[in-house]
Protein backbone atom coordinates (compact mmCIF):
# COMPACT_ATOMS: atom_id res chain seq x y z
CA UNK A 1 0.00 0.00 0.00
CA UNK A 2 1.16 3.36 -0.67
CA UNK A 3 2.16 5.66 2.05
CA UNK A 4 0.28 8.70 2.61
CA UNK A 5 2.71 10.57 4.45
CA UNK A 6 5.85 11.77 4.02
CA UNK A 7 8.99 13.37 7.07
CA UNK A 8 7.51 17.09 5.80
CA UNK A 9 4.05 16.06 6.69
CA UNK A 10 4.37 15.44 10.26
CA UNK A 11 6.48 18.91 10.69
CA UNK A 12 3.55 20.94 9.19
CA UNK A 13 1.01 18.45 11.02
CA UNK A 14 3.18 19.66 14.75
CA UNK A 15 3.10 22.78 13.57
CA UNK A 16 -0.84 23.11 13.29
CA UNK A 17 -1.30 21.55 16.39
CA UNK A 18 0.85 24.24 18.29
CA UNK A 19 -1.33 27.26 16.30
CA UNK A 20 -4.47 24.75 17.60
CA UNK A 21 -3.48 24.45 21.11
CA UNK A 22 -2.42 28.29 21.50
CA UNK A 23 -5.73 29.21 19.97
CA UNK A 24 -7.08 27.17 22.35
CA UNK A 25 -5.44 29.11 25.05
CA UNK A 26 -6.56 32.87 23.68
CA UNK A 27 -10.25 31.73 22.94
CA UNK A 28 -11.36 28.31 23.90
CA UNK A 29 -11.67 24.77 22.39
CA UNK A 30 -15.20 25.24 20.72
CA UNK A 31 -13.83 27.54 18.52
CA UNK A 32 -11.44 24.58 17.42
CA UNK A 33 -14.37 22.34 17.69
CA UNK A 34 -16.69 24.69 15.49
CA UNK A 35 -13.84 24.95 12.72
CA UNK A 36 -12.93 21.63 12.23
CA UNK A 37 -16.27 20.02 12.16
CA UNK A 38 -17.51 22.81 9.73
CA UNK A 39 -13.81 21.92 7.69
CA UNK A 40 -14.93 17.90 7.96
CA UNK A 41 -18.87 18.47 6.79
CA UNK A 42 -17.14 20.64 3.89
CA UNK A 43 -14.62 19.40 2.74
CA UNK A 44 -13.36 15.96 4.30
CA UNK A 45 -16.76 14.20 4.80
CA UNK A 46 -17.46 14.26 0.66
CA UNK A 47 -14.04 12.35 -0.28
CA UNK A 48 -15.12 9.58 2.25
CA UNK A 49 -17.29 8.62 -0.26
CA UNK A 50 -20.16 6.69 2.64
CA UNK A 51 -17.16 4.68 3.24
CA UNK A 52 -16.00 4.48 6.92
CA UNK A 53 -13.09 7.30 6.74
CA UNK A 54 -9.68 5.71 8.14
CA UNK A 55 -8.12 7.86 11.32
CA UNK A 56 -5.33 8.08 9.32
CA UNK A 57 -6.47 9.29 5.93
CA UNK A 58 -8.85 11.96 7.80
CA UNK A 59 -5.62 13.04 9.80
CA UNK A 60 -3.62 13.89 6.43
CA UNK A 61 -6.68 15.05 4.50
CA UNK A 62 -7.50 17.81 7.67
CA UNK A 63 -3.43 18.30 7.32
CA UNK A 64 -4.17 19.33 3.55
CA UNK A 65 -7.20 21.45 4.27
CA UNK A 66 -5.06 23.17 6.88
CA UNK A 67 -2.34 23.54 4.35
CA UNK A 68 -5.39 24.74 1.62
CA UNK A 69 -6.37 27.79 4.16
CA UNK A 70 -2.90 28.89 5.35
CA UNK A 71 -1.94 28.85 1.84
CA UNK A 72 -4.88 31.83 0.95
CA UNK A 73 -4.01 33.35 4.18
CA UNK A 74 -4.33 36.97 3.76
CA UNK A 75 -1.08 38.36 5.28
CA UNK A 76 0.99 36.20 2.61
CA UNK A 77 2.70 34.34 5.11
CA UNK A 78 2.24 30.83 3.91
CA UNK A 79 5.72 29.22 4.99
CA UNK A 80 5.29 26.20 6.11
CA UNK A 81 8.28 23.78 7.98
CA UNK A 82 7.44 20.94 5.77
CA UNK A 83 7.87 23.04 2.55
CA UNK A 84 11.35 24.73 4.47
CA UNK A 85 12.31 21.13 5.20
CA UNK A 86 11.85 19.64 1.69
CA UNK A 87 13.25 22.39 0.03
CA UNK A 88 16.79 22.78 2.34
CA UNK A 89 16.94 18.60 2.27
CA UNK A 90 17.26 19.32 -1.85
CA UNK A 91 19.66 21.57 -1.50
CA UNK A 92 21.61 19.31 1.08
CA UNK A 93 21.04 16.57 -1.57
CA UNK A 94 22.64 18.34 -4.62
CA UNK A 95 25.36 19.94 -2.41
CA UNK A 96 26.37 16.70 -0.71
CA UNK A 97 26.39 14.91 -4.23
CA UNK A 98 28.66 17.65 -5.67
CA UNK A 99 31.06 18.05 -2.47
CA UNK A 100 31.52 14.48 -2.30
CA UNK A 101 31.73 13.94 -6.38
CA UNK A 102 34.38 16.51 -6.64
CA UNK A 103 36.36 16.03 -3.35
CA UNK A 104 36.70 11.93 -4.10
CA UNK A 105 37.91 12.55 -7.84
CA UNK A 106 40.10 15.95 -6.29
CA UNK A 107 42.00 13.42 -4.08
CA UNK A 108 42.16 10.51 -7.00
CA UNK A 109 43.43 12.85 -9.26
CA UNK A 110 46.18 13.85 -7.10
CA UNK A 111 47.48 10.37 -5.87
CA UNK A 112 47.24 9.58 -9.92
CA UNK A 113 50.02 12.05 -10.20
CA UNK A 114 52.01 10.33 -12.89
CA UNK A 115 55.52 12.23 -14.17
CA UNK A 116 56.93 9.30 -15.93
CA UNK A 117 59.62 9.23 -13.20
CA UNK A 118 57.63 7.60 -10.62
CA UNK A 119 54.89 5.17 -10.99
CA UNK A 120 51.32 5.31 -9.18
CA UNK A 121 51.79 3.77 -5.40
CA UNK A 122 49.41 0.85 -5.49
CA UNK A 123 50.23 -0.22 -1.49
CA UNK A 124 49.05 3.62 -0.76
CA UNK A 125 46.15 4.03 -2.93
CA UNK A 126 44.39 0.87 -1.93
CA UNK A 127 45.20 1.56 1.63
CA UNK A 128 43.69 4.97 1.40
CA UNK A 129 40.54 4.62 -1.00
CA UNK A 130 39.82 1.02 -0.09
CA UNK A 131 41.37 0.13 3.27
CA UNK A 132 39.84 3.38 5.34
CA UNK A 133 36.05 3.21 3.64
CA UNK A 134 35.98 -0.35 4.47
CA UNK A 135 37.19 0.44 8.34
CA UNK A 136 34.67 3.05 8.42
CA UNK A 137 32.27 0.65 7.29
CA UNK A 138 33.10 -2.11 9.30
CA UNK A 139 32.93 0.25 12.17
CA UNK A 140 29.28 1.09 11.52
CA UNK A 141 28.10 -2.41 11.35
CA UNK A 142 30.04 -3.19 13.88
CA UNK A 143 27.97 0.51 15.86
CA UNK A 144 24.57 -0.87 14.43
CA UNK A 145 24.83 -4.87 15.80
CA UNK A 146 26.05 -3.03 19.33
CA UNK A 147 22.94 -0.66 19.51
CA UNK A 148 20.97 -3.64 18.53
CA UNK A 149 22.24 -5.77 21.11
CA UNK A 150 21.66 -2.76 23.59
CA UNK A 151 18.17 -1.97 22.03
CA UNK A 152 19.06 1.54 20.75
CA UNK A 153 18.46 2.90 17.24
CA UNK A 154 19.91 5.25 15.21
CA UNK A 155 19.08 8.11 17.65
CA UNK A 156 22.09 6.60 20.05
CA UNK A 157 25.04 7.02 17.30
CA UNK A 158 27.21 9.47 18.46
CA UNK A 159 28.50 10.71 14.57
CA UNK A 160 25.13 11.36 13.80
CA UNK A 161 24.22 12.76 16.79
CA UNK A 162 26.88 15.72 15.98
CA UNK A 163 26.39 15.83 12.38
CA UNK A 164 22.49 16.46 13.16
CA UNK A 165 23.38 19.22 15.42
CA UNK A 166 25.83 20.33 13.40
CA UNK A 167 22.72 20.62 10.51
CA UNK A 168 20.07 21.89 13.23
CA UNK A 169 22.64 25.14 13.58
CA UNK A 170 23.06 25.93 9.95
CA UNK A 171 19.13 25.54 9.66
CA UNK A 172 18.50 27.70 12.13
CA UNK A 173 20.48 30.08 10.69
CA UNK A 174 19.19 29.84 7.46
CA UNK A 175 15.79 29.62 9.01
CA UNK A 176 16.41 33.54 10.20
CA UNK A 177 16.03 34.66 6.86
CA UNK A 178 12.69 32.99 5.72
CA UNK A 179 10.68 34.21 9.38
CA UNK A 180 12.20 37.53 9.40
CA UNK A 181 8.56 38.52 7.83
CA UNK A 182 6.37 36.20 10.12
CA UNK A 183 4.86 37.73 12.70
CA UNK A 184 6.32 36.65 16.05
CA UNK A 185 3.79 34.01 17.36
CA UNK A 186 3.67 32.48 14.00
CA UNK A 187 7.72 32.46 14.17
CA UNK A 188 7.06 30.71 17.60
CA UNK A 189 4.95 27.99 16.37
CA UNK A 190 7.68 27.69 13.43
CA UNK A 191 10.29 27.17 15.93
CA UNK A 192 8.30 25.03 18.31
CA UNK A 193 7.48 22.81 15.66
CA UNK A 194 10.92 21.77 14.53
CA UNK A 195 11.73 21.28 18.07
CA UNK A 196 8.64 18.44 18.83
CA UNK A 197 9.70 16.56 16.27
CA UNK A 198 13.21 16.30 17.49
CA UNK A 199 11.95 15.99 21.41
CA UNK A 200 9.25 13.50 20.57
CA UNK A 201 10.83 9.88 21.70
CA UNK A 202 8.62 7.38 20.38
CA UNK A 203 6.15 9.04 18.45
CA UNK A 204 8.41 9.11 15.68
CA UNK A 205 11.50 7.11 16.88
CA UNK A 206 14.60 7.51 14.01
CA UNK A 207 12.56 8.56 11.54
CA UNK A 208 14.49 12.13 11.57
CA UNK A 209 17.44 10.23 11.71
CA UNK A 210 16.90 8.31 8.47
CA UNK A 211 17.45 11.25 6.04
CA UNK A 212 20.59 12.30 7.49
CA UNK A 213 21.67 8.32 7.47
CA UNK A 214 20.30 8.69 3.68
CA UNK A 215 22.52 11.73 3.29
CA UNK A 216 25.94 9.65 4.89
CA UNK A 217 25.62 7.12 2.30
CA UNK A 218 24.64 9.60 -0.81
CA UNK A 219 27.70 11.74 0.26
CA UNK A 220 30.16 7.77 -0.02
CA UNK A 221 28.38 6.66 -3.38
CA UNK A 222 29.09 10.45 -4.67
CA UNK A 223 32.59 10.27 -3.19
CA UNK A 224 33.90 6.83 -5.01
CA UNK A 225 32.30 7.55 -8.14
CA UNK A 226 33.92 10.59 -8.18
CA UNK A 227 37.05 8.45 -7.60
CA UNK A 228 36.10 5.81 -10.48
CA UNK A 229 35.69 8.89 -12.81
CA UNK A 230 39.19 9.39 -12.02
CA UNK A 231 41.01 6.31 -12.66
CA UNK A 232 39.11 6.17 -15.71
CA UNK A 233 40.09 9.31 -17.35
CA UNK A 234 43.71 9.06 -16.30
CA UNK A 235 43.53 5.90 -17.82
CA UNK A 236 42.13 7.35 -20.79
CA UNK A 237 43.83 10.24 -21.70
CA UNK A 238 47.61 9.55 -19.95
CA UNK A 239 49.96 6.50 -19.87
CA UNK A 240 49.37 5.61 -16.60
CA UNK A 241 51.82 3.56 -14.35
CA UNK A 242 51.10 1.93 -11.31
CA UNK A 243 53.51 0.00 -9.01
CA UNK A 244 54.06 -1.38 -5.59
CA UNK A 245 57.21 -1.31 -2.81
CA UNK A 246 57.26 -2.13 0.64
CA UNK A 247 60.23 -1.57 3.12
CA UNK A 248 58.82 -4.82 5.03
CA UNK A 249 60.22 -7.61 2.74
CA UNK A 250 57.34 -8.75 1.64
CA UNK A 251 57.34 -11.64 -1.26
CA UNK A 252 55.75 -11.52 -4.56
CA UNK A 253 53.96 -14.74 -3.85
CA UNK A 254 52.21 -13.69 -0.61
CA UNK A 255 51.43 -10.28 -2.40
CA UNK A 256 49.94 -12.38 -4.87
CA UNK A 257 47.46 -14.69 -2.39
CA UNK A 258 46.51 -10.95 -0.63
CA UNK A 259 45.35 -10.08 -4.12
CA UNK A 260 43.38 -13.13 -4.92
CA UNK A 261 41.69 -13.05 -1.69
CA UNK A 262 40.53 -9.44 -2.24
CA UNK A 263 39.22 -10.19 -5.65
CA UNK A 264 37.22 -13.16 -4.39
CA UNK A 265 33.87 -11.14 -4.63
CA UNK A 266 34.49 -10.76 -8.50
CA UNK A 267 36.71 -13.37 -9.59
CA UNK A 268 34.35 -16.01 -10.24
CA UNK A 269 32.30 -14.23 -12.29
CA UNK A 270 35.41 -11.99 -14.89
CA UNK A 271 38.10 -14.79 -14.32
CA UNK A 272 41.79 -13.93 -13.61
CA UNK A 273 42.27 -11.01 -15.68
CA UNK A 274 40.56 -9.13 -13.16
CA UNK A 275 43.13 -9.05 -11.41
CA UNK A 276 47.29 -8.99 -11.69
CA UNK A 277 49.25 -12.33 -12.10
CA UNK A 278 52.08 -13.71 -10.21
CA UNK A 279 54.27 -12.72 -13.04
CA UNK A 280 53.11 -9.32 -13.67
CA UNK A 281 52.87 -8.43 -9.80
CA UNK A 282 56.68 -9.37 -9.73
CA UNK A 283 57.22 -7.63 -13.44
CA UNK A 284 55.30 -3.67 -11.06
CA UNK A 285 57.64 -4.19 -8.00
CA UNK A 286 59.60 -0.81 -7.74
CA UNK A 287 62.89 -1.18 -5.56
CA UNK A 288 64.25 2.00 -5.20
CA UNK A 289 67.75 1.51 -6.56
CA UNK A 290 66.74 0.08 -9.44
CA UNK A 291 64.65 2.66 -10.67
CA UNK A 292 61.54 1.67 -12.90
CA UNK A 293 63.16 1.38 -16.16
CA UNK A 294 63.79 -1.82 -16.11
CA UNK A 295 59.72 -2.66 -15.37
CA UNK A 296 57.59 -4.23 -18.68
CA UNK A 297 54.67 -1.67 -19.53
CA UNK A 298 52.09 -3.96 -19.59
CA UNK A 299 52.98 -5.08 -15.72
CA UNK A 300 52.64 -1.52 -14.58
CA UNK A 301 49.08 -1.26 -16.30
CA UNK A 302 47.53 -4.53 -15.38
CA UNK A 303 46.97 -2.66 -11.57
CA UNK A 304 43.68 -0.61 -12.89
CA UNK A 305 41.49 -3.06 -13.69
CA UNK A 306 41.65 -4.48 -9.87
CA UNK A 307 41.67 -0.86 -8.38
CA UNK A 308 38.45 -0.24 -9.88
CA UNK A 309 37.08 -3.04 -8.96
CA UNK A 310 37.72 -3.00 -5.37
CA UNK A 311 36.48 0.29 -5.20
CA UNK A 312 33.15 -1.05 -6.95
CA UNK A 313 32.96 -4.08 -4.74
CA UNK A 314 34.31 -2.62 -1.12
CA UNK A 315 33.15 0.89 -1.49
CA UNK A 316 30.43 1.95 -3.82
CA UNK A 317 28.53 -1.11 -3.41
CA UNK A 318 27.92 -1.22 0.48
CA UNK A 319 27.00 2.40 -0.13
CA UNK A 320 24.43 1.52 -2.40
CA UNK A 321 23.46 -0.91 -0.31
CA UNK A 322 23.17 0.57 2.80
CA UNK A 323 21.27 3.81 0.97
CA UNK A 324 18.97 1.19 0.09
CA UNK A 325 18.53 0.05 3.75
CA UNK A 326 17.91 3.44 4.87
CA UNK A 327 15.27 4.16 2.22
CA UNK A 328 13.27 1.03 3.30
CA UNK A 329 14.19 1.81 6.87
CA UNK A 330 12.55 5.52 6.41
CA UNK A 331 9.33 3.71 4.98
CA UNK A 332 9.01 0.96 7.84
CA UNK A 333 9.14 4.06 10.49
CA UNK A 334 6.72 6.06 8.48
CA UNK A 335 4.51 3.11 8.26
CA UNK A 336 5.21 2.68 12.66
CA UNK A 337 3.99 6.07 13.30
CA UNK A 338 0.87 5.78 15.50
CA UNK A 339 -2.12 8.11 15.16
CA UNK A 340 -3.31 7.34 18.34
CA UNK A 341 -1.62 10.31 20.09
CA UNK A 342 -2.82 13.22 22.13
CA UNK A 343 -3.42 15.95 19.72
CA UNK A 344 -4.56 13.12 17.40
CA UNK A 345 -7.50 11.82 19.46
CA UNK A 346 -8.25 15.23 20.29
CA UNK A 347 -8.54 16.11 16.66
CA UNK A 348 -10.16 12.97 15.61
CA UNK A 349 -12.79 13.79 18.19
CA UNK A 350 -13.45 17.38 16.68
CA UNK A 351 -13.67 16.24 13.38
CA UNK A 352 -16.23 13.02 13.91
CA UNK A 353 -18.28 14.41 16.95
CA UNK A 354 -21.52 16.14 16.01
CA UNK A 355 -21.58 19.63 17.64
CA UNK A 356 -24.82 20.21 20.27
CA UNK A 357 -25.53 23.55 21.27
CA UNK A 358 -27.91 25.19 23.51
CA UNK A 359 -30.37 28.02 22.38
CA UNK A 360 -33.54 29.92 23.24
CA UNK A 361 -36.22 29.98 20.89
CA UNK A 362 -36.48 32.97 18.53
CA UNK A 363 -40.33 33.38 18.75
CA UNK A 364 -41.64 35.05 21.60
CA UNK A 365 -44.21 33.57 23.75
CA UNK A 366 -47.53 34.81 25.16
CA UNK A 367 -47.55 34.75 29.11
CA UNK A 368 -49.47 32.34 30.85
CA UNK A 369 -51.21 31.69 34.19
CA UNK A 370 -48.53 28.63 34.58
CA UNK A 371 -46.06 30.86 33.14
CA UNK A 372 -45.06 34.61 34.44
CA UNK A 373 -44.08 36.66 31.81
CA UNK A 374 -41.16 37.65 34.48
CA UNK A 375 -39.78 33.99 34.12
CA UNK A 376 -36.42 33.42 31.85
CA UNK A 377 -37.17 31.99 28.69
CA UNK A 378 -36.77 27.88 28.53
CA UNK A 379 -33.04 26.97 27.33
CA UNK A 380 -33.43 23.93 24.46
CA UNK A 381 -30.87 21.13 23.42
CA UNK A 382 -30.80 21.30 19.67
CA UNK A 383 -29.62 19.31 17.07
CA UNK A 384 -27.48 21.21 14.71
CA UNK A 385 -26.79 18.30 12.83
CA UNK A 386 -29.79 16.22 11.95
CA UNK A 387 -29.96 12.94 12.51
CA UNK A 388 -26.33 12.50 13.30
CA UNK A 389 -26.92 12.58 16.98
CA UNK A 390 -28.50 9.57 18.21
CA UNK A 391 -28.02 8.26 21.76
CA UNK A 392 -25.27 10.51 22.97
CA UNK A 393 -21.98 11.50 21.60
CA UNK A 394 -20.21 8.72 19.86
CA UNK A 395 -17.36 8.06 21.81
CA UNK A 396 -14.69 8.08 19.24
CA UNK A 397 -11.44 7.46 20.96
CA UNK A 398 -12.58 4.58 22.64
CA UNK A 399 -12.70 4.53 26.40
CA UNK A 400 -10.32 5.69 29.23
CA UNK A 401 -10.07 5.04 33.20
CA UNK A 402 -10.78 8.18 35.23
CA UNK A 403 -9.50 8.23 38.34
CA UNK A 404 -10.77 10.56 40.48
CA UNK A 405 -9.44 12.07 43.90
CA UNK A 406 -11.07 10.45 47.55
CA UNK A 407 -12.51 14.02 48.27
CA UNK A 408 -14.37 13.75 44.61
CA UNK A 409 -15.61 10.36 44.14
CA UNK A 410 -18.73 10.20 46.21
CA UNK A 411 -19.67 13.11 44.49
CA UNK A 412 -18.78 12.68 41.42
CA UNK A 413 -22.01 11.42 38.76
CA UNK A 414 -20.51 8.37 36.49
CA UNK A 415 -23.09 9.74 33.80
CA UNK A 416 -22.30 13.38 33.90
CA UNK A 417 -18.90 12.51 34.19
CA UNK A 418 -18.92 10.20 30.77
CA UNK A 419 -21.39 12.85 28.77
CA UNK A 420 -18.31 15.14 29.52
CA UNK A 421 -15.79 13.35 28.60
CA UNK A 422 -17.22 12.58 25.32
CA UNK A 423 -18.32 16.00 24.54
CA UNK A 424 -14.70 17.19 25.70
CA UNK A 425 -12.82 14.83 24.80
CA UNK A 426 -14.18 11.58 22.84
CA UNK A 427 -14.06 9.08 25.48
CA UNK A 428 -16.27 7.23 27.34
CA UNK A 429 -15.33 6.09 30.64
CA UNK A 430 -14.46 2.47 30.77
CA UNK A 431 -13.74 1.92 34.68
CA UNK A 432 -13.69 4.93 37.65
CA UNK A 433 -10.68 4.00 39.95
CA UNK A 434 -10.65 5.88 43.45
CA UNK A 435 -7.42 7.76 44.46
CA UNK A 436 -6.18 9.10 47.25
CA UNK A 437 -4.91 12.54 48.11
CA UNK A 438 -1.58 12.35 49.74
CA UNK A 439 -0.02 9.97 46.02
CA UNK A 440 2.04 8.21 48.70
CA UNK A 441 1.33 4.23 48.04
CA UNK A 442 -0.09 3.83 44.20
CA UNK A 443 1.68 0.38 43.52
CA UNK A 444 -1.59 -1.47 43.40
CA UNK A 445 -3.25 1.08 41.34
CA UNK A 446 -0.45 0.84 38.77
CA UNK A 447 -0.56 -2.72 38.92
CA UNK A 448 -4.51 -2.66 37.90
CA UNK A 449 -3.59 -0.30 35.14
CA UNK A 450 -1.49 -2.68 33.68
CA UNK A 451 -3.60 -6.09 34.45
CA UNK A 452 -4.55 -6.40 30.72
CA UNK A 453 -0.37 -6.86 29.74
CA UNK A 454 -1.26 -4.54 26.81
CA UNK A 455 0.03 -1.24 28.10
CA UNK A 456 -2.27 1.42 30.53
CA UNK A 457 -5.47 2.83 28.54
CA UNK A 458 -5.85 6.40 28.20
CA UNK A 459 -6.33 7.95 31.61
CA UNK A 460 -8.57 11.12 32.86
CA UNK A 461 -7.10 12.50 36.68
CA UNK A 462 -9.91 15.22 37.60
CA UNK A 463 -8.87 17.57 39.89
CA UNK A 464 -10.16 20.69 41.30
CA UNK A 465 -8.31 23.43 39.78
CA UNK A 466 -8.99 26.45 42.38
CA UNK A 467 -6.10 24.08 44.41
CA UNK A 468 -2.90 24.73 43.16
CA UNK A 469 -1.01 21.54 42.24
CA UNK A 470 1.69 20.32 44.48
CA UNK A 471 4.85 19.05 44.79
CA UNK A 472 3.10 15.41 45.27
CA UNK A 473 0.63 15.97 42.40
CA UNK A 474 3.53 16.30 39.79
CA UNK A 475 5.39 13.29 41.53
CA UNK A 476 2.18 10.95 41.19
CA UNK A 477 2.07 12.14 37.14
CA UNK A 478 5.62 11.47 36.67
CA UNK A 479 4.88 7.60 37.97
CA UNK A 480 1.85 7.39 35.99
CA UNK A 481 4.15 8.14 32.87
CA UNK A 482 7.16 5.48 34.23
CA UNK A 483 4.46 3.02 34.52
CA UNK A 484 2.17 3.47 31.47
CA UNK A 485 3.90 3.92 27.46
CA UNK A 486 5.47 6.85 26.58
CA UNK A 487 2.39 7.49 24.50
CA UNK A 488 -0.65 7.37 26.54
CA UNK A 489 -2.73 10.11 26.72
CA UNK A 490 -2.67 11.44 30.34
CA UNK A 491 -5.69 14.33 30.94
CA UNK A 492 -5.87 16.12 33.67
CA UNK A 493 -9.74 17.43 33.37
CA UNK A 494 -9.92 20.74 35.81
CA UNK A 495 -13.14 21.11 37.75
CA UNK A 496 -13.58 24.53 39.62
CA UNK A 497 -15.06 24.96 43.01
CA UNK A 498 -18.08 22.65 43.76
CA UNK A 499 -21.44 23.74 44.02
CA UNK A 500 -24.67 21.59 46.13
CA UNK A 501 -25.84 20.44 42.68
CA UNK A 502 -22.62 19.37 41.10
CA UNK A 503 -19.07 19.21 41.53
CA UNK A 504 -18.56 19.61 37.49
CA UNK A 505 -18.36 23.77 36.63
CA UNK A 506 -15.80 25.85 34.95
CA UNK A 507 -12.39 26.95 35.67
CA UNK A 508 -11.19 30.47 35.64
CA UNK A 509 -8.80 31.24 33.26
CA UNK A 510 -6.39 31.94 35.78
CA UNK A 511 -6.43 28.87 37.80
CA UNK A 512 -5.83 27.35 34.12
CA UNK A 513 -2.60 28.70 33.44
CA UNK A 514 -1.37 28.07 36.88
CA UNK A 515 -2.14 24.30 36.26
CA UNK A 516 -0.36 24.71 32.82
CA UNK A 517 2.94 26.55 33.66
CA UNK A 518 3.20 24.28 36.30
CA UNK A 519 2.80 20.76 34.65
CA UNK A 520 4.69 22.19 31.35
CA UNK A 521 7.69 21.24 33.86
CA UNK A 522 7.29 17.81 32.82
CA UNK A 523 7.97 18.15 29.83
CA UNK A 524 5.09 15.40 28.41
CA UNK A 525 4.31 15.83 25.24
CA UNK A 526 1.04 13.57 26.03
CA UNK A 527 -0.02 15.31 29.12
CA UNK A 528 -3.13 17.36 28.40
CA UNK A 529 -4.12 19.72 31.08
CA UNK A 530 -7.55 21.17 30.03
CA UNK A 531 -11.49 22.03 31.53
CA UNK A 532 -13.41 19.27 32.26
CA UNK A 533 -15.98 21.60 31.34
CA UNK A 534 -15.55 24.38 29.20
CA UNK A 535 -17.78 27.59 29.77
CA UNK A 536 -15.82 29.97 28.10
Amino acid sequence: MKLLWRIPDFLDLEYFFIQDRDLAEKKSESVLRDRDRTLYLEEIEADAAGSEPDREWLIYRWLQARRSRESQDPSGHALLPGRMWYELYGLFWSLFSFLAMAAGAGIAYSFLSYSGKQPVNVSLFFLVFVGFQSLFLFLLLFGFLYRRVRGQDLRASLLLSLVNKGLNRFLFKVRRYGLDSMESSKRAQFAAALAAVRARGKGYGALFFWPLFLLFQLFGIAFNFGVLGSILVKVATTDLAFGWQSTIQLSSQFVSSLVQWVALPWSWLLGSTSYPSLAQIEGSRMILKEGMYHLASEDLTSWWPFLCLAICCYCLLPRILLFAAGTVGRKHALARISFHRADHNQLMHRLLTPRLETRTPDTEQAPSPAKPASAPRESIMVEEELGKVVGGLPAVNGSLVALIPDELYDDCDLQQLEQLCQQTFGYGVGERVRINEEYSDNSAMYARLQKSGVGCPPLLILQEAWQPPIQEMLRFLHELRQTCDEETHIIVALVGKPRPETIFTGVSSIDLQIWKQKLITLADPCLQVTPLKDER
